[in-house]
């Protein structure tokens, strides 16, 4: 098997003007190389460098064969492409499961909203998936991608953000009427997890922190707490039990004033950065990777309150989180958040 496939690929680079593979297989590859059972291609395959012919026809290549000049590694590279093309063409004539490329060219092209009629020809010929295949591949992973965001929101342990953005769709066949009509306001959402070992207890916090609230109106001014200042963060931390020394606010202030003379301030301080040592962590939170899930666009500008409320329901559906009046009323399978 490894034969056949070494001669195909040969051949493939022969037929398609690979100047590297025909100085190798010209004297060869008309006598010897699609016969059965002879061993003078081999042979004369064992002279060559065979370790650096097998890395020169392959994608493991990362740099030119000696002596290729920019031009001609540009064009080996296309030729590889050539090859890997017309090999998977025949490798999904024999099977419609050895589909890799086809569906990464058949992806791109739809994402390029490229028209139909050029994504059936390329289909017909091999190239492309065809669209129902697409069609299916795109309907499970919306629904996969659905049921991992309603379990991530149904944990009850998610955050949610959402955000503006503009798209400019133009028309493949621009009209008067609909000259200046092409760019949309959308809205993009975003569901990540919570961590550092938050858990459903820690966020019971509603009825105390609606007590605390200053636009609550069932509670008096005399009730609420007094209000904190920017002052109030200077006695987060005391002082050390060594006397005359920096209290850690002013360590870092320290540190702050030395770090940015050194980095912005005249060259001559700029030697002197490497013995600035780093302030001490108090209370530090650690630094973990938050794996971010998109939910589904929106066609709304979040630019009034009534939008505001809209999108934050609807985003909120996407993580399977519902009223709990409709989940009573429609016995929905979903967490009870009351």
């Amino acid at each position: 098997m490894e034969k056949c496939v070494l001669e195909l690929w040969g051949l493939l680079g022969f037929l398609l003007d690979d100047e590297w593979t025909r100085s190798i297989l010209e004297e060869d590859c008309r006598r010897n190389l699609l016969t059965d059972g002879d061993d003078g291609y081999w042979n004369m395959v064992d002279e060559i460098d065979l370790k650096g012919f097998i890395s020169g026809v392959t994608t493991e290549s990362e740099s030119p064969p000696a002596g290729l000049d920019k031009h001609s590694h540009h064009h080996a590279e296309v030729i590889k492409i050539k090859k890997v093309i017309v090999m998977s063409i025949l490798m999904q004539s024999m099977n419609q499961k050895a589909n890799a490329l086809q569906s990464i060219l058949r992806i791109f092209f739809q994402s390029a909203h490229t028209p139909q009629k050029v994504i059936d020809t390329l289909a017909c010929i091999g190239v492309l998936i065809s669209t129902e295949t697409i069609n299916g591949a795109i309907r499970s992973l919306l629904a996969e991608s659905q049921n991992h965001l309603q379990t991530l929101g149904q944990s009850l342990l998610t955050s949610y953000a959402y955000d503006n953005f503009n798209v400019d769709l133009k028309p493949h066949v621009p009209t008067v009427e609909k000259s200046h009509d092409s760019l949309k306001h959308l809205m993009s959402r975003l569901i990540f997890p919570l961590g550092h070992g938050v858990t459903t207890e820690d966020l019971m916090c509603l009825e105390e922190l609606w007590g605390q609230s200053a636009i609550n109106p069932h509670v008096e001014d005399t009730q609420l707490p007094s209000r904190m200042t920017w002052r109030a963060l200077l006695s987060i931390n005391p002082k050390t039990s060594a006397p005359n020394q920096l209290m850690h606010h002013e360590h870092f202030n320290a540190w702050m004033f030395l770090s940015d003379l050194c980095t912005h301030g005249p060259e001559y301080f700029r030697t002197l950065k490497g013995g600035i040592t780093e302030p001490d962590g108090i209370d530090q939170i650690p630094l973990i990777k938050t794996n971010l899930t998109a939910a589904w666009a929106m066609d709304v500008n979040n630019s009034t309150v009534s939008r505001n409320i809209h999108a934050i329901v609807d985003l909120l559906h996407q993580g399977g989180i519902y009223d709990p009046a409709v989940v009573a009323t429609e016995g929905l399978d979903v967490p009870d958040i009351s």
